[in-house]
């Protein structure tokens, strides 16, 4: 099972901790909140680890 994939049982925690504020800035936009994933540990470890898993091995030398 590829790691970023919906069936990983993560994203679907990751998901749920991620807040959505309909209609800002302006009216149509769907606002993710992040903040709510920060506050959890367990959430952003996973967040962390798939990002981690998902780019491993491709050659990249810098994250900004």
């Amino acid at each position: 099972m590829s790691a970023y994939r919906d069936e990983d049982p993560r994203i679907h925690d990751i998901k749920t901790r991620i807040r959505v504020v309909p209609n800002f800035p302006k009216p149509g936009i769907m606002f993710q909140d992040i903040t709510t994933l920060l506050l959890n540990p367990k959430a952003f470890k996973d967040t962390i680890d798939l990002f981690v898993e998902r780019y491993k091995g491709k050659n990249i030398s810098v994250v900004a």
